[in-house]
């Protein structure tokens, strides 16, 4: 047999219950008719009074055989009825394309109906065991060579001359032909051919009962009738390609490569309902060595009786190198199969024509189409989300369900900041040493930066809202390589808000916050260092967090000239994080302490560099306002202007010694914060700082029974500016 002829892959019907119901019942009359064939023929043969020897099948007594005969004959002619034509779909009209000749084929079609007896009735399974030389309930080639010689002698179907030519046939379609390929049927015990167990495959009793297979680790996958946003994917010349093979059912290998598993799936159901198909899927741990796994076999046997296509979803991402020597060995292939991993490396190991199809994350343009599709009620709002959250067509149907479910409960009108919520919810992501998820909480109240840097911070959150309407709308993208996201440089002393002002754009942009500790991510081991960051920025693009890179002159120092192999090793790590940084769409945000610290030569990378300097006096005093809430019990006596005058401190600074100095307050028993419990908070931060306190202001007054006089005498100059 050969495979110049591949069959096409019917559609899948639009009354698909119906269809159901036609296969089922064709199928119990087929089985029925073999069954009672196979009866009527025994029956005939062991209640002579001198019956022949039966060649590779056990002798039961007449009493055991001939009940169990009657009560499968009985049963089966209750089934059985003269059929009609079978639905275009039947497993069984699957099997006669395989085979040259209408003999082979009801030859192919009687051997896997004979091997499917035992799951029809417990009657035929009780008659097979008595035959069967080791009591399995299981069928023989024996029992089919007597049964079908008989049918040979009475002038049956098969119309063979001779019966070594039944033999000959039989043997070589369970033996040497594509069925044994395949695994549609199979022989299982030991010794001769004749006297072992005839069984078919996993899946092939559930297709002839259009029932989905059940299998380890597989399922019958439909398509989508409709998939908003990937319309420009499935018009690219290869994707169109890939549904032609579909819909011809053409043996190749469909390979889809990128993107995380969710991903793969959405662009294989699209390819699915582009073609109106259904696929078994199968998940496998790495694509090569497949052929040597019983799943794979199965899955494949399931999908061709099911006139469905094959899908492994590979596990393992990053295949073993040598895992083209592991290419399948020969194997008659007869249906499309479609592959899924994020790397291609090693993938093509089918011996089958290749069709690469890349995956990749929807464009801005196709994210808005989709969200206005969905929720046409969001209006031009649709850009603002599409613009925030890099979502794809199962999410955002996921997502949208999420919001049904919030409206039935009563919940508020629709609004951006619910949708966020529940993409939010739905992103997942898998914490790593040196990764802190904050979910922002301050607003740009809480911000108090000079107005420069201000107006630095809400430009760069608006550059991220507006760039489908600058990069796609307006065509600022076609016929160059403009960068998307933005990237930013915040330096300062410690404590002066970059943090801060990091946590404050997350939240005006709806998103998460990733704080990254390169520190903690920098290994000594060649590869770790971008390994780490590589999963960095794996959760970053899923969720499309704004990225916080703490102390990056811990990996963006001034390089140095190359002298050993930690030196290039080092400058390679720099190299990857710059280009991951540049290829990332959203905010990724840079902090130093001090920006000489880092080299020259990545300010051009930055589109905004951020100042944050030391506080005024006035900003100083705004401060200290801020941090203290309106119900706290201040003293009348409490002068913030003092404070603000005298003490040179940084934001954070005054954000702990408002929090100490009511702890002073509320220990003492006071009942009211007190001017020198401030004192006191700011002398500790002086001391957490390792920097010379100033002294207190003239004419402090402590109280008589002050448990914590004054460890500092009284500044005798001018208050610090």
């Amino acid at each position: 047999m050969t495979n110049e002829t591949p069959v096409p892959l019917p559609p899948l019907a639009d009354t698909r219950q119906q269809l159901i119901a036609a296969i089922r019942e064709h199928t119990r009359r087929a089985l029925a008719q073999v069954g009672l064939r196979l009866t009527r023929n025994l029956a005939a043969r062991f209640s002579a009074d001198n019956p022949p020897r039966a060649t590779g099948l056990a002798e039961p007594t007449r009493d055991a055989l001939l009940p169990a005969l009657a009560f499968a004959e009985q049963f089966a002619a209750a089934q059985s009825s003269a059929s009609a034509p079978p639905p275009f779909q039947h497993p069984l009209l699957r099997l006669e394309a395989m085979c040259r000749s209408p003999v082979t084929a009801r030859l192919l079609e009687d051997l896997v109906l004979l091997a499917c007896l035992p799951e029809a009735h417990e009657g035929f399974a009780t008659l097979c065991r008595l035959l069967h030389p080791t009591g399995l309930p299981l069928p023989t080639p024996a029992l089919a060579l007597h049964w079908l010689e008989w049918e040979a002698d009475d002038g049956g179907h098969l119309a063979l001359a001779h019966p070594h030519a039944v033999r000959d046939a039989v043997e070589d379609l369970l033996c040497y032909s594509p069925l044994a390929g395949m695994g549609l049927l199979r022989l299982e015990g030991g010794g001769p051919w004749h006297s072992r167990a005839l069984a078919a495959a996993p899946g092939v009793w559930d297709a002839l009962m259009a029932r989905a297979p059940h299998l380890d680790e597989a399922e019958l996958i439909s398509g989508y009738s409709e998939v908003p946003g990937l319309a420009d994917w499935l018009a690219e010349p290869a994707v169109q390609q890939a549904v032609a093979a579909l819909r011809q059912g053409l043996p190749c290998q469909l390979m889809l490569v990128g993107g995380d598993a969710a991903m793969r799936a959405t662009r294989v159901r699209a390819l699915l309902g582009a073609a109106t198909l259904i696929a078994v899927r199968s998940r496998v741990d790495g694509l090569e060595g497949v052929a040597h796994q019983a799943q794979c076999a199965a899955a494949y046997t399931a999908a061709f009786m099911h006139h469905a296509c094959l899908w492994l979803e590979s596990r393992q991402d990053a295949p073993n190198e040598d895992a083209r020597e592991q290419r399948l060995p020969p194997f008659d292939w007869r249906l499309p199969v479609l592959t899924s991993a994020q790397s291609e490396r090693n993938a093509a190991i089918f011996g089958l024509p290749l069709i690469r199809l890349p995956v990749r994350a929807l464009a801005p343009v196709a994210r808005r189409a989709l969200w206005q599709t969905l929720l046409p009620q969001l209006g031009e709002q649709a850009g603002l989300l599409a613009a925030r959250y890099p979502i794809d067509p199962d999410e955002a149907r996921e997502v949208v369900s999420d919001l049904a479910l919030r409206q039935a409960l009563g919940d508020s009108p629709l609004a951006l900041e619910q949708i966020g919520e529940c993409i939010r919810a739905r992103t997942s992501w898998h914490a790593r040493p040196g990764i802190q998820r904050v979910l922002p909480c301050a607003d740009w109240s809480a911000l108090l930066l000079p107005s420069l840097a201000r107006t630095q911070l809400r430009s760069a959150v608006q550059r991220v809202l507006q760039q489908i309407t600058v990069l796609d709308d307006w065509g600022f993208a076609q016929g160059r390589t403009e960068r998307r996201g933005v990237r930013m440089l915040f330096f300062g002393p410690p404590g002066t808000g970059k943090t801060l002002a990091a946590e404050v754009m997350a939240q005006a942009l709806g998103v998460d916050m990733l704080v990254v500790d390169l520190a903690a991510l920098v290994s000594k081991w060649i590869g770790e260092t971008e390994k780490n960051l590589a999963a960095v920025f794996d959760v970053a693009e899923r969720s499309r967090a704004l990225l916080l890179f703490d102390e990056a002159d811990a990996l963006f120092a001034k390089r140095t000239e190359t002298q050993d192999a930690h030196d290039r090793y080092a400058n390679l790590e720099t190299a990857y994080l710059l280009q991951r940084l540049e290829r990332y769409e959203g905010v990724a945000v840079l902090t130093t302490n001090l920006r000489s610290n880092l080299d020259k030569a990545f300010s051009r990378r930055f589109e905004y560099i951020v100042e944050f300097p030391e506080p005024d006096a006035a900003t100083r005093e705004a401060l200290w306002r801020l941090h203290l809430p309106s119900t706290a019990p201040l003293a009348a006596t409490v002068n913030l202007s003092e404070l603000a005058t005298w003490y040179p401190i940084s934001g954070a600074q005054i954000k702990n010694a408002a929090l100490t100095a009511a702890f002073f307050a509320a220990a003492s028993g006071s009942g009211e914060i007190q001017q020198h419990h401030f004192l006191l908070a700011v002398e500790r931060e002086y001391d957490k700082a390792g920097r010379a306190h100033p002294g207190y202001p003239p004419h402090t007054r402590w109280p008589a029974d002050s448990a914590d006089p004054p460890a500092v005498p009284a500044a005798a100059t001018q208050p610090s500016r």
